[in-house]
């Protein structure tokens, strides 16, 4: 009968040697990778790795080349080539640089058969109409609401510009293939030059009126019948008064 102990010995060891081996091979830096035992650095987006690092060495990493890119952290001995977006009614809508892959996108008229945009299918939609992808190389047409327009380039619906909400005025209401145009809102010019007119003719009054109360002023202190006539009221009402107090008096006693 064989015994059971070298048997469960030997498991003992292997779960021994598995948790070591997940213990070493995990690194707590997201940017490292564990290689023999340590935590050697991953290169960085734009490059690729040359060597790994050693107990004595860092890792070595090298430029991606022209017409390749790396977008992550990685440890990969190569970067990817570029999407090419040369073809039929196909055009880059951005370059492809070393950390980001180029981007295609297609000519008026003409919509992208997937994600990538790999080729180029004509638009059947009708004027006004927005082509909603339904499956690969699949389209349905879906027309656009009344406040909206399709903006041809981006392929979507989008609703127009409300004027009023910005303080201005519509120029052009928008159709369904372009958005509203507003402007600032234009002042009448009769009443403009009625505001001014009546500004200037205020100014040319006051200007007046305060002329005219200043010579009358001056006058008054320089005409000396003013003062004559003055000084002559005065002496007739004391002479009045004087002629009528002994008639009152008189007139008590008796």
């Amino acid at each position: 009968m064989v015994s059971r102990h070298p048997f469960l010995a030997a498991l003992y060891a292997l779960c021994i040697w598995i948790v070591k081996y997940a213990a070493g091979s995990s690194c707590s830096d997201p940017r490292t990778t564990a290689v023999n035992g340590s935590c050697c650095k991953m290169c960085p987006p734009g490059q690729y790795l040359e060597d790994f690092c050693t107990k004595t060495t860092e890792t070595v990493c090298r430029p991606c080349p022209d017409k390749f890119f790396s977008e992550q952290y990685n440890a990969f001995n190569k970067c990817t080539p570029c999407q090419s977006c040369q073809g039929a009614h196909r055009d880059y809508e951005k370059k492809c640089s070393p950390t980001a892959n180029a981007k295609c996108s297609c000519r008026p008229g003409f919509l992208c058969s997937d994600d990538a945009c790999s080729k180029c299918l004509e638009n059947t939609c009708d004027v006004g109409e927005m082509a909603v992808r339904t499956g690969p190389k699949q389209f349905k047409c879906q027309p656009c609401r009344d406040h909206e327009y399709l903006d041809v380039k981006m392929n979507n619906c989008t609703p127009r510009t409300q004027c009023s909400s910005q303080g201005l005025v519509v120029t052009f209401p928008g159709n369904k293939t372009h958005d509203a145009l507003c402007g600032v809102r234009e002042t009448n010019p009769l009443f403009v030059y009625l505001g001014v007119g009546c500004a200037v003719l205020a100014l040319v009054l006051l200007v007046i009126l305060s002329h005219v109360g200043r010579n009358v002023a001056k006058n008054c202190r320089a005409d000396p019948h003013l003062s004559i006539m003055e000084e002559t009221g005065q002496q007739l009402m004391i002479q009045t008064d004087s002629k009528t107090k002994p008639q009152e008096i008189v007139t008590t006693l008796s």
